[in-house]
């Protein structure tokens, strides 16, 4: 891989003003999740007012770019990248809070082989860094 163009915090600029784009005005709360795991993407963008419950909102292609682009600058030789990002967005404070699991097997149905073998060959990681789960299911 080529080093990053832009730095991390630049790029989770851009992903929570495209959370902010994505989620209706009077929305307090903002939560999305995303697993990006070789050809496999999950999203799941929720908006809520502070005291209410929070309901899902497509995620628009602007988010799904910046969260994209936000595992190829985190990527390191010595560690890989993140499999699955949690964030939450406070709209009084601005404040992003992300969360990132690289190790443990994303929520969701399994992977499938295919999705890790292609998340090593794009994002390659020392055999110390593959997690066990992920070793053992490509085999």
């Amino acid at each position: 891989m080529t080093p990053p163009a832009r730095d991390t915090t630049a790029v989770l600029r851009d992903l929570g003003a495209a959370l902010l784009a994505a989620v209706p005005a009077d929305a307090a709360r903002v939560r999305y999740r995303a697993t990006v795991v070789g050809d496999v993407r999950r999203d799941l963008l929720t908006a809520g007012p502070a005291d209410g419950e929070p309901v899902p909102v497509p995620a628009t292609a602007a988010v799904r770019t910046a969260v994209e682009e936000l595992k190829r600058v985190m990527w390191t030789p010595e560690r890989g990248t993140w499999l699955q990002t949690d964030m939450t967005l406070d709209r009084a404070t601005s404040r992003l809070l992300p969360i990132f699991n690289a190790d443990a097997e994303p929520d969701g149905p399994p992977l499938p082989r295919e999705a890790l073998v292609a998340e090593l060959r794009d994002h390659p990681r020392p055999p110390d860094a593959v997690p066990r789960w992920m070793a053992e299911r490509i085999g």
